[in-house]
């Protein structure tokens, strides 16, 4: 049998049967075109016929890993580290990881849920209380059930409470920080990973959206370890397959969560178009090269975009297409202000705080010049065209300009470009002076973060929260009435439901407002 499996046939044919297998399991069950929590008026989930069962989460979970172990047994992450060296920078980076965890720790379940925050939580209190939704289904607006279903894993170790809510995102916005490191390695040489590690351990952006339950912060992870796996990949002479199959496994996985993912199998496409066009590779090498990356992607993601197409849901991820708003120019203009200093229009940034505090936006420009000088080098438009597609994902195509959590599908371009001229650029000497100042704004700029979230929060979040909380402690089945005061907004009164939900069960809620 372990001679059996040793063929490559039989693992891709393995991979491809799981990955059919879970596609059926994910889009038999009912759906609508439209968020897969059905609710009535008084936001009581109500599910058409359904076959499907709980138990059922334990065969999509072996489909899954049936897609994924036999692609990675054909991959290889990195080639070896001498041990002496890699002792050395370990410290630093342990270090600097801890420093990220402390910050990111800090304050984190002091902030009342976030608009999509409560999305998440509810429907992960759902899939809590049993009730039947596939793990890669289309859920809350449209988004994977992943992130909820993740989530109530650690609201069933810890509670529903926004602790255990939000320890999905701390996790991986922490893991992200020795992802940078290594990426930082690959991309620009061996003494660039510390660097790298430092800037994401304490850029304030990663660790503000690392303290709220939201999706988007497992792209930059995923992407960063997608990148570094193709950036093995292509270096001369030749492609390596094993690590472009596990650059293309990791983009599919990424599919799971935030849409913005979507951009990784595009850039990275042309990333290998233009470095086979830039080394004159044979028509044989880039058909395979191009199916290395392209199979796995299809596999692992197959159950995602599955249920878009049989749901009638556009491929964007949300329950709306693409669309051109009526002031795209101004969005357009709004979205590029963003990266030196337009402030978000967003509920989730709480703060005045910039994108790029002074001493980011300083190596980061510093890092676009260079690449715009080398523009006709595929890393320089790689990472060109990483910024420029995520801004008009942030806010020329949507409707609002700029929402700063949608531009963190760019933060392997943003930390190669700041890392970029402090290792091999005009501003190397300076490197210990601009890190120093990144460490020391970072910190400061998240802590004052913090409590600016604090003192912007509107009296009505506070007051649907501490309802949501009280209404936990009911019997199941009771119908809620709730009186509020006139700070609690409109807003408020379309997530009540959904806010009761997450810290307890899903029941009735009638909300009466004084004119």
């Amino acid at each position: 049998m372990s001679l059996a499996l040793e063929s490559r046939p039989l693992r891709w044919g393995l991979a491809l049967v799981c990955s059919l297998g879970l596609t059926l399991l994910t889009v038999l069950p009912p759906m609508l075109p439209g968020d897969w929590a059905r609710l009535n008026a008084d936001g009581i989930y109500t599910p058409t016929v359904t076959r499907y069962a709980w138990p059922a989460y334990g065969l999509q979970i072996a489909l899954w890993l049936g897609i994924l172990l036999p692609v990675l047994s054909l991959a290889r992450w990195t080639p070896r580290v001498r041990r002496r060296t890699f002792s050395r920078r370990a410290g630093v980076i342990v270090a600097f990881t801890l420093l990220g965890f402390g910050l990111r720790l800090h304050h984190l379940a002091q902030l009342p849920l976030v608009i999509d925050e409560i999305g998440f939580a509810a429907r992960a209190s759902d899939l809590l209380h049993f009730t039947p939704i596939p793990i890669f289904a289309p859920a809350h607006n449209g988004n994977p059930a992943a992130f909820s279903w993740l989530m109530a894993g650690s609201m069933a170790l810890w509670g529903q409470t926004r602790f255990a809510m939000r320890l999905i995102a701390l996790a991986a916005g922490v893991l992200t920080i020795p992802a940078a490191a290594r990426l930082g390695d690959v991309w620009w040489g061996r003494k660039t990973g510390w660097m790298a590690a430092a800037v994401v351990a304490v850029y304030p952006a990663h660790v503000h959206f690392s303290q709220l339950a939201l999706y988007n912060i497992c792209d930059p992870l995923l992407a960063m370890m997608a990148l570094t796996a193709l950036k093995i990949a292509l270096a001369p002479p030749v492609p390596r397959r094993d690590s472009l199959l596990l650059a293309g496994l990791l983009a599919g996985v990424a599919q799971g969560f935030y849409h913005g993912s979507r951009l990784l199998i595009l850039l990275f496409g042309l990333y290998l178009l233009h470095t086979a066009l830039s080394r004159r590779w044979n028509w044989r090498i880039v058909v395979r090269a191009a199916f290395d990356l392209a199979a796995p992607f299809v596999l692992i993601s197959l159950p995602r975009f599955a249920p878009l197409l049989t749901g009638g849901l556009p491929l964007t991820g949300n329950l709306e297409g693409v669309r051109l708003p009526p002031n795209v120019w101004q969005n357009a203009l709004r979205s590029l202000l963003a990266w030196i200093g337009q402030p978000d229009i967003s509920p989730f940034w709480l703060s005045s705080q910039p994108l790029l505090p002074l001493a980011f936006l300083v190596p980061f420009l510093a890092g676009c010049f260079l690449c715009l000088r080398r523009w006709r080098q595929p890393d320089s438009v790689l990472l060109l065209l990483m910024l420029l597609l995520t801004t008009l994902a942030g806010g020329v195509i949507w409707a609002a300009a700029p929402l700063y959590v949608r531009y963190l599908t760019a933060l392997p371009a943003i930390v190669l470009l700041i890392t970029r001229p402090l290792s091999a650029g005009g501003l190397r000497r300076s490197a210990p002076l601009f890190i120093g100042l990144m460490l020391l704004q970072g910190v400061i700029v998240s802590v004052q973060h913090s409590r600016e979230g604090l003192a912007n929060t509107r009296p009505g979040l506070w007051e649907a929260d501490r309802i949501a909380q009280q209404a936990a402690t009911l019997p199941a089945g009771t119908a809620l009435i709730v009186s509020v005061s006139a700070d609690f907004s409109a807003v408020e009164r379309i997530t009540i439901a959904d806010w009761v939900a997450a810290y307890g069960l899903r029941r009735g809620v009638r909300v009466e407002q004084p004119p």
